[in-house]
């Protein structure tokens, strides 16, 4: 075999990864008695935050909190300040006929994410596009960083 030729087949036989189908299971059955555990314990908020990333990014003049939310339509997406926590929450029913073939889809997110004092509530704005609820939390002149002038004496 020529060395082109060994090389080929070196390169063929890296890209096959070997899965143990017991590894894949038992990481599964981990991620599901962590999420159960949790819910038994009473930690709900925990459990169902699991399933729904989000993304915060905090700024001198503003919090926003980015979430990905395929397939949702902006009128099934619930956005909520409850006391001291964004509630974000969004639900999607549909149904499909195809002859004699019902289907039915369900989707359901959740997620809580806890603010900061001094969030400008009259002011939360929310967008949702192309998949992306986008919440922008501005706060209130008492919390935003003030710059204090140094002076030499």
């Amino acid at each position: 075999m020529s060395t082109k030729q060994n090389e080929k087949v070196k390169v063929r036989n890296e890209a096959l990864v070997e899965v143990d189908p017991m590894t894949e299971l038992s990481q599964l059955r981990a991620n599901f008695d962590r999420m159960l555990g949790g819910m038994l314990r009473g930690h709900w908020e925990e459990a169902w935050n699991a399933g729904w990333g989000c993304d915060v990014k905090d700024d001198d003049a503003e919090i926003v909190v980015r979430a990905e939310a395929p397939g949702f339509e902006p009128d099934e997406i619930d956005v909520q300040i409850s006391g001291n926590r964004l509630v974000l929450q969004a639900e999607h029913q549909s149904h499909a006929e195809d002859g004699d073939k019902k289907t039915t889809r369900h989707g359901k997110l959740y997620r809580a994410v806890a603010l900061p004092n001094g969030i400008d509530e009259e002011h939360v704005s929310a967008n949702y596009r192309n998949g992306v609820l986008e919440v922008h939390l501005p706060k209130s002149d008492a919390v935003k960083p003030k710059r204090i002038a140094v002076t030499a004496s």
